[in-house]
């Protein structure tokens, strides 16, 4: 089994969107079994609870949720129009199973909160990215729903049950991988860390974190704290909760996927 990992895009109004279409592209290059979006593929920064009023200024609900929509549609015209080619050649089509995992960031998430503070508002603003999505061919798990592929458990992020707060699972990959007990992948942490290895038993673990796969930069990062690695993650020879990792750069699907 070969899987294509897609982390957080936090796609917004005015941000570059055409390295999603580049991944697009690279994904009906090596035509993965599965494609795995981590969440966050929304920004919403028009519900951040984090943003200064005068960084709301101008933001839009529906402006968020149009951008998004868009860059999903540019990720998607690749296999689109894959598929085209092959119903005119009448060749088997290329449907791999895809998969979306809902983000803290996402609609489905950030617009109930908000209904949920201001109850006044319930019918007056329309979610519908999960029904959109679904239509469009993915599978929709909601905020930290856990999926398990071949062993390897997945999530937008994971709580560290050792915690008392339960937060999410942080520090190395080597610490992390530790506290959950099990192979893990998930988005949400900015840059990458990735690590496997084998148990006595011939057992394997992975745990990657993989949080940004955009090319805009985030203010509160400042300007030391946006440095991260963003790109996509392949994984090849899935199986048992192990994998061949291969990390591929935002940087070389520009490159190479115009």
């Amino acid at each position: 089994m070969r899987q294509l990992i897609i982390p957080d895009t936090q796609v917004k109004p005015g941000v570059p969107i055409n390295h999603i279409r580049s991944a697009g592209k690279y994904m009906c290059h090596i035509l993965p079994d599965v494609v795995v979006v981590l969440g966050d593929w929304w920004d919403m920064a028009s519900l951040s609870k984090y943003n200064s009023p005068k960084e709301i200024e101008g933001k839009r609900i529906t402006a968020d949720i149009k951008a998004g929509k868009k860059a999903m549609e540019e990720f998607l015209k690749p296999l689109n129009a894959l598929n085209k080619r092959r119903k005119a050649a009448r060749k088997r089509l290329y449907r791999p199973r895809l998969v979306f995992l809902t983000g803290n960031h996402d609609p489905m998430v950030r617009i109930p909160r908000l209904i949920e503070e201001f109850p006044t508002l319930e019918g007056a603003i329309q979610d519908d990215c999960k029904e959109w999505l679904e239509d469009k061919g993915f599978e929709v798990y909601d905020f930290l729903d856990i999926l398990t592929i071949e062993g390897i458990r997945y999530s937008h992020y994971f709580q560290n049950m050792h915690s008392a707060k339960k937060g999410p699972l942080s520090g190395n990959i080597v610490t992390m991988m530790k506290n959950a007990g099990f192979s893990f992948i998930q988005g949400h942490q900015q840059g990458k860390k990735c690590h496997s290895f084998k148990l006595g038993d011939g057992t394997s673990r992975l745990g990657i974190v993989a949080g940004s796969f955009y090319q805009h930069k985030e203010a509160y990062e400042g300007p030391q704290g946006g440095n991260n690695w963003n790109g996509v993650i392949v994984l090849n020879e899935v199986k048992d909760g192990g994998a061949d990792i291969m990390e591929v750069s935002l940087e070389f699907l520009l490159r190479r996927y115009k």
